[in-house]
């Protein structure tokens, strides 16, 4: 309970930074490594790294990360849900941010064989995501988000109705970052809960995308006291209230 009202609170501060003053101190990567063995879950762990080449794509210049040389390396197994990459990802980012570290999700901008040649794979896994770790060179900035309207498909007084929970929920969910800041996801409320439709693959990321948003929905609800499971629709996840 404690760690979902830390990440509450830094869901409302996190943003992608790619400017860094240095890396962590010592005692950060060492309870780093601790909340990563922790959020081992759904055959998605987190493995920390060191490496300033990892930074430096063959291809991709989008976005370059400076300052720091300190990383996590978002690995799943074959077989796991790309949701829960997402959303155990998160966990961590959202950790990092609680301990006043920056963070950003790279799928495609950093040099793959250097992160494979930084950290340790078993059999049947792979490097999905990196994120850089360290002391923020930037001022928090708001990305766009999409309107609550064109996110729910209702009217400003129909989104107003839902009860506190809901809207708490969705507003926590709307901040959740997607690549290249697409935000591929509807929410439908409803008595039940709340559905997070998966409405693009997003470069191939739109499920883990959506994962992300998951877990912040959860978190807006966890704020209002409201806990419950997660249940695979046809048509995306739904959060059911217990």
């Amino acid at each position: 309970m404690e760690s979902m009202q830390r990440w509450y609170e830094a869901s409302q501060r996190r943003f992608s930074v790619r400017r860094y003053k240095d890396g962590p101190e010592e005692k950060q990567l060492e309870a780093l490594a601790g909340m990563a063995e922790l959020l081992r879950a759904h055959g998605v762990r987190i493995a920390l790294g060191r490496s300033e080449e990892v930074f430096r794509p063959i291809f991709l210049w989008y976005g370059k990360i400076s300052g720091t040389n300190s990383f996590a390396a978002i690995i799943a197994q074959k077989d796991a849900e790309p949701e829960m990459v997402g959303y155990v990802g998160e966990a961590f980012v959202l950790e990092c941010t609680a301990m006043g570290l920056g963070t950003c999700w790279l799928g495609a901008s950093y040099n793959k064989q250097t992160a494979l040649s930084a950290v340790e794979l078993s059999e049947g896994e792979r490097i999905v995501c990196i994120t850089p770790i360290g002391v923020p060179d930037e001022e928090y900035t708001a990305r766009p988000r999409r309107s609550y309207e064109k996110l729910t498909g209702l009217t400003a007084e129909q989104f107003g109705e839902l009860s506190v929970w809901q809207k708490r929920a969705i507003e926590c969910a709307r901040r959740a970052p997607s690549a290249m800041n697409s935000q591929p996801w509807r929410f439908h409320a409803s008595e039940e809960g709340i559905l997070v439709e998966n409405t693009s693959k997003n470069f191939g990321y739109g499920r883990l995308d959506c994962g992300i948003a998951m877990l912040h929905l959860e978190l807006g609800a966890a704020y209002c006291g409201i806990y419950g499971d997660w249940r695979k629709e046809k048509n995306g996840s739904l959060f059911v209230r217990a």
